[in-house]
């Protein structure tokens, strides 16, 4: 039992069927994890908002797709042509950066999304002369 795990101490439950429950326990084997572990991080990478795995590649692949766009049309408005070696540049330069590019994009759409605090009207505001 990792250190991790013994530091749970809330339990939530969840019944599944039988395909799902497949579909867990080989996600849960793929990491070397039980299935109440690997259910556990993801409902943790969940709340905390984080990407998933899948949302990192799908927006890298928009992320570069959007960078070989504007950098070709740029490259075809500004020359008038383009070459198999200039397009081979754009597209390996647009690979290189879009996981990185692509992990900015997406904590600051988990950040625009996550709950906001809202106070009550009046909370610690001393001009509310205290009528209830």
């Amino acid at each position: 039992m990792s250190l991790k795990a013994t530091n749970r101490i809330k339990r939530i439950g969840a019944r599944v069927n039988e395909t799902a429950f497949g579909h867990l326990q080989e996600r849960a084997d793929a990491e070397a994890k039980t299935v109440s572990e690997w259910c556990s991080d993801r409902l943790t990478d969940l709340a905390r908002g984080s990407p998933s795995t899948f949302q990192q590649a799908l927006m890298a692949e928009v992320k570069a797709t959007q960078a070989i766009t504007i950098n070709l049309l740029f490259t075809l408005a500004t020359n008038g042509k383009l070459t198999r070696d200039g397009v081979q540049q754009v597209v390996d330069a647009a690979h290189a950066t879009k996981y990185k590019e692509a992990g900015e994009l997406l904590k600051q759409a988990f950040a625009r999304t996550q709950p906001r605090r809202v106070e009550p009207a009046g909370a610690g505001n001393s001009q509310t002369g205290g009528k209830r």
